[in-house]
């Protein structure tokens, strides 16, 4: 077993250094082997318990490794992105925000250029040098985009690689935004990102100028590299995923045929469920013309056998509609295939005694009472099986919808980079959703507690997961137009989904739980 591990391993640590090196190494200053090593650790952690005591590392250990490291892999990525005082390259316009600007040290705006002669060999730039996107003469050009009675330009302020317009609007949003940035591409052409969002300490909007990256055009070796990487990581996939399919089906060992007669249930299962949702923000991308990778499945060597996909965008995301329906497409493609597939699971599944080891985690012996969405999924799919002092023995199927439904619940916390964080931060603006990232950590490390507090065995999983969710960051990056709103449907639509959060969060009601007999 371990010699099939070790090659695993190793086709895993290549692959992901494959990726790390055609994704991240430009957009970073930390060293590739640095963030190589950190994704790597889950997997060396398994095989080191495997080798040393022959058991897997139980599934809520798993995700607290994975979610430190995943936290800590993002947080190293924000910090090492290129300073715009350092480098000449302009920044990544998805972090540019005011806070992001101000950072620096705004430059007096000048009326008349000092002309000097063009020296034989260029002087280094002093660091107190300003440097300025426009020149002189273009600042009055640009004050011509801005119309009195759409955007009443008040001030133009410098940044190092940005310019700030600062006013009045006096009409709404959209058509603002897309009247000005129609006159500043018919002037400019397409030398600048244009950003329009709220200041974080006025909250006024504004917007801002950020001069536009080199574009490599993606070559058609390169489609044909993505395309070649996505393909082995989801065969890599099906790997530890039959593996473990068999396992849970009671197949620990066997010939070849018989791991994957029993184990492809699961690994398709859960595969199709977790990657049906990556695939459905891939299109919605495409959709919104944003340039992005291809969905890349995350192998892992223990149980659940993988976490979905990986979708990186690579270009900035031109509004809030868009930030919705990245969030939420993908939301609730996971969930409208996962409860099907998990009632079924459920309906072919037994019930076992209760007893102080049912727990969220135990498959063999799960008690769903810590979530009202799960109870009324068991009872629908076991009628009278399901009552009171009795568990499930979930079959593997059950399993990996179950598992699947997890994975959605956590990608709909409102935090960054989440399902839930796009759909919050569409639907309130930057600042607001802000806050309410900041009290669904609060609320969620209380339920864990009240979890802790409520469970004879002391169960600590829930709130291991709280305090892991708890470091990733509150504030989102803005889009290239994040003043709009949302219309009255998405909002409606995000309103059902994060409805569908609480539900599985909270407990049972005591009263519903004698009503249901359970």
């Amino acid at each position: 077993m371990w010699l099939s591990f070790l090659f695993i391993l190793i086709l895993s640590g290549i692959l992901t250094y494959i990726i790390l090196r055609q994704t991240v190494s430009k957009l970073t200053a930390v060293p590739l082997w640095i963030l190589w090593a950190i994704l790597m650790l889950p997997p060396l952690l398994t095989g080191a318990t495997v080798t040393w005591s022959r058991q897997i590392p139980p599934l809520p250990v798993a995700i607290v490794v994975c979610s430190i490291c995943w936290v800590l892999y993002w947080r190293l990525l924000d910090w090492g992105r290129p300073n715009p005082r350092t480098l000449a390259k302009p920044p990544d316009p998805q972090i540019m925000s005011e806070a992001a600007v101000n950072e620096h040290s705004a430059t007096t705006r000048t009326t008349e250029p000092e002309l000097t002669a063009l020296p034989e060999e260029p002087e280094p730039i002093e660091e107190n040098r300003p440097l300025r996107p426009i020149e002189a003469e273009e600042e009055a050009t640009l004050r011509t985009c801005f119309a009195w009675n759409i955007f009443f330009l008040e001030k133009i302020e410098y940044r190092p690689q940005a310019v700030l317009c600062r006013g009045k609007l006096r009409t709404d949003a959209d058509s603002a935004y897309a009247t000005i940035v129609r006159n500043i591409t018919d002037l400019f052409g397409d030398r600048f990102f244009i950003l329009f969002q709220y200041s974080l300490s006025t909250g006024k909007p504004f917007f801002a100028l950020v001069p536009r990256p080199e574009h490599t055009q993606i070559t058609r070796s390169r489609r044909y590299v993505d395309y070649t990487i996505a393909v082995l990581l989801l065969l890599l996939t099906l790997v530890p995923t039959t593996y473990f399919g068999a396992a849970l089906a009671g197949l620990p060992k066997g010939d070849f045929g018989q791991i994957v007669s029993a184990g492809w249930p699961y690994a398709a299962s859960i595969i199709f469920m977790l990657g049906i949702r990556d695939v459905g923000r891939y299109l919605v991308a495409k959709f919104y013309k944003i340039d992005s990778t291809l969905p890349y499945f995350i192998p892992l060597p223990f149980l659940p056998g993988t976490y979905g996909c990986l979708v990186q965008m690579r270009s900035p995301i031109p509004d809030r509609k868009a930030v919705f329906d990245l969030g939420f497409v993908a939301s609730m493609l996971g969930l409208v295939t996962s409860i099907p597939i998990l009632l079924w699971g459920l309906s072919q599944s037994q019930t076992v005694p209760l007893d102080l080891k049912s727990t969220l985690f135990n498959f063999h012996s799960f008690n769903p009472r810590f979530s009202l969405l799960m109870t009324l999924l068991s009872k629908l799919a076991l009628g009278s099986q399901f009552v009171a002092e009795r568990a499930i023995d979930l079959n593997s199927v059950a399993i990996a919808a179950y598992i699947s439904l997890l994975i959605i619940t956590i990608n709909l916390m409102p935090l960054r980079r989440l399902d839930g964080g796009y759909i919050v931060h569409a639907m309130f603006g930057q600042k607001p959703s802000a806050i309410v990232s900041q009290l669904s950590k609060i609320i969620l490390v209380i339920l864990g507690i009240i979890r802790l507090r409520a469970s004879e065995a002391g169960n600590t999983d829930l709130l291991f997961l709280a305090i892991v969710i708890s470091l990733i960051p509150a504030i989102d990056e803005p889009a290239l137009n994040d003043v709009s709103d949302l219309n009255n449907w998405r909002d409606g639509l995000g309103v059902f989904i994060l409805g569908i959060l609480v539900l599985t969060l909270i407990p049972v009601p005591a009263v519903l739980m004698q009503w249901l007999d359970i």
